[in-house]
């Protein structure tokens, strides 16, 4: 089945009886309970946050969480219903999406009886914490053919996109620096995948200097950009600290620089409506059969996350080429006890 057939069976699916208007994606959410976007994209989507949900075509119909007690809590106040076991929903809804943290050693598991069914899949950042895993479930995508999507919510940004065409006006780029929040790593530190969404994924090094990865006070990370036609390889620097919550990109050219600077809106509904539905309806997208982003980017953007890790953990903070870690290399988990593995046996 191609993407065109795809397409138009899930919009044969969601046609409701008798009525010329089709209904909904009914969207599956994961983990929905500690560290996790589910809380704000379900005041983009449900009837009840904070947006009333006509925003996209899609609503929130089941939910799960490792926690049932924190699953039942999100499904009473988004009026969903929450399943008990992390397969139970296959065969209720039309995509599914995970949106913690702490799942993500074990997202390649969870997600593997839906990506199989052809369910399309939206990966919580950092997307996996081995890169066999993640092979392991695009393998199964690209097999089945079910659309996959995973990113950043900063790939999203339309500075991003503004950084892209805007740096063609400095010239041969010298040097990158971006300022970011340090406790937002490794998870939420999104910069390490806006800067290759505006400068480009070619990332050949990268190194991390941090007091500690999982929690960090302070921050250092670099990525070695690779040259091509006319331009040299160049570096960009991320500086994080503590109490810095927005983020600062400046672009140094020979002909001149460029900056944008990405700061949180005092009012809730416009931070809603301009940092967080572009993701949901680039997510959309996907779940409709339109695929955001090539296997390989996923594939690559994992790679540098990974590489920053091995870089603290292995090499003291040393420059580490992006396909030099082990496929069987894992970073410290942010929560060990997350899950028990033995679901998966059942």
């Amino acid at each position: 089945m191609n993407r065109r057939q795809f397409a138009l069976s899930l919009a044969a699916a969601r046609q409701a009886p008798g009525s010329a208007r089709a209904r909904k994606l009914r969207i599956g959410a994961m983990a929905v309970g500690e560290y996790t976007f589910w809380g704000i994209w379900a005041d983009v989507l449900s009837e009840k946050g904070k947006l009333g949900g006509g925003l996209l075509d899609m609503e929130i119909t089941h939910c799960w969480d490792v926690n049932p007690k924190l699953a039942a809590e999100f499904a009473a106040k988004f009026g969903c219903t929450a399943v008990a076991r992390y397969d139970g929903m296959l065969g209720k809804v039309d995509a599914i999406a995970f949106g913690g943290i702490h799942e993500t050693p074990w997202q390649h598991l969870l997600a593997r009886p839906y990506v199989d069914a052809r369910v399309p899949t939206y990966l919580s950042r950092p997307f996996a914490y081995r890169l066999r895993d993640l092979d392991s479930i695009l393998d199964l995508a690209a097999k089945r053919g079910t659309p996959l999507m995973a990113t950043s919510v900063q790939e999203h940004y339309s500075q991003a996109s503004f950084l892209r065409e805007r740096i063609k006006r400095v010239g041969i780029v010298k040097a990158v620096h971006a300022t970011s929040w340090s406790t937002e790593y490794p998870g939420h530190f999104h910069a390490q995948w806006f800067l290759p969404k505006a400068l480009g994924f070619d990332v050949e090094k990268v190194s991390l200097i941090t007091d500690d990865e999982r929690n960090a006070t302070y921050m250092q990370e670099t990525m070695l950009f690779r040259g091509r036609d006319g331009q040299p390889p160049f570096v960009a620097a991320i500086t994080a600290a503590t109490e810095h919550h927005y983020l600062s990109v400046n672009v140094i050219g020979d002909k001149g620089a460029e900056s944008v600077t990405v700061d949180r809106s005092p009012d809730t509904r416009e931070t809603l409506y301009a940092y967080f539905a572009p993701q949901l309806f680039d997510m959309q997208r996907t779940f409709q059969g339109e695929n955001y982003q090539p296997f390989e980017t996923i594939r690559k953007k994992t790679k540098t996350f990974l590489a920053g890790y091995y870089s603290h953990l292995e090499r003291g903070g040393q420059l580490v080429g992006v396909d030099s870690v082990p496929a069987d290399w894992s970073p410290r988990h942010l929560k060990p006890n997350w899950i028990d593995p033995s679901i998966f046996s059942r």
